[in-house]
């Protein structure tokens, strides 16, 4: 890795591509799976409210309480395996990644959204999701091999 940071040719950022896409469902299960187990303790804790403070069940609070923290630690430990690859993950939800490159001795982002099937397009350092470009040959074959350059 130059400079600490890894960077990939196109052909490795897609040869990696099946784990991260598993990564990435992971990440996002564990998201959904901790939003729901919050928002039924939040309306566990308003139904006792609105009873006026009846005796709770300290089981399904506990419950809850452990759905929450075990959903989250699923999500983190699918998040942080994608990071030690050296792939950067820009958004869970919508299974947002980009793979560091050098393009023409540029640091760039060969960016990849789930369900696109491989990784098609780029986009500059300083440039967002929105900005990306589909992948030309000519940008491929500008893809250095060599990212020590």
């Amino acid at each position: 890795m130059a400079g600490g940071r890894r960077y990939f040719s196109l052909e490795a950022a897609n040869e990696l591509l099946p784990e991260i896409v598993a990564l990435l469902e992971k990440a996002r299960e564990g998201k959904r799976a901790r939003r729901k187990s919050e928002a039924a303790l939040a309306a566990y804790k308003k139904r006792l409210s609105d009873s006026g403070g009846a005796f709770p069940n300290w089981n399904r609070l506990d419950a809850y309480a452990d759905q929450a923290k075990t959903s989250y630690e699923l999500m983190k430990r699918a998040i942080d395996r994608i990071g030690d690859w050296g792939v950067e993950l820009r958004d869970v939800e919508a299974g947002i990644v980009d793979f560091p490159a050098r393009m023409r001795g540029e640091m760039v982002y060969l960016c990849f959204r789930l369900g696109e099937g491989s990784v098609q397009y780029w986009h500059r350092e300083a440039e967002r999701f929105g900005e990306r470009q589909r992948l030309s040959e000519a940008d491929i074959a500008a893809i250095d091999l060599d990212p020590g350059v």
